[in-house]
């Protein structure tokens, strides 16, 4: 796509910093549900302009960034149903077998 515009990088972002694992995964998830929404809109814009290179390309990124959705979901799943310090017992045992 042509962009137009100077990009304005005094603009950032807020850094959201969770206490524990879970407002980490929290966080995270937000970031990668707002990430797939603008991929959506995205892939939407370079197939009304023909830019099949570019809707390619998104729609790797996005397949991507479905996974992490996943793996985050699927994270905050067995907190909610282990406890978080089973949770990250678990992931230690995980590590070291």
């Amino acid at each position: 796509l042509f962009l137009e515009g100077i990009p304005n990088v005094q603009r950032l972002l807020k850094i959201n910093i969770g206490e524990n694992v879970k407002e980490q995964f929290e966080s995270d998830l937000k970031l990668e549900y707002e990430a797939v929404g603008k991929l959506k809109s995205a892939i939407a814009v370079a197939f009304e302009v023909k830019d099949h290179t570019t809707r390619e390309l998104f729609e790797k990124i996005l397949e991507d960034e479905e996974g992490h959705v996943d793996w985050l979901e699927t994270q905050l799943s067995l907190i909610q149903n282990l406890g978080l310090p089973n949770y990250l017992a678990q992931q230690v045992y995980d590590v070291e077998s």
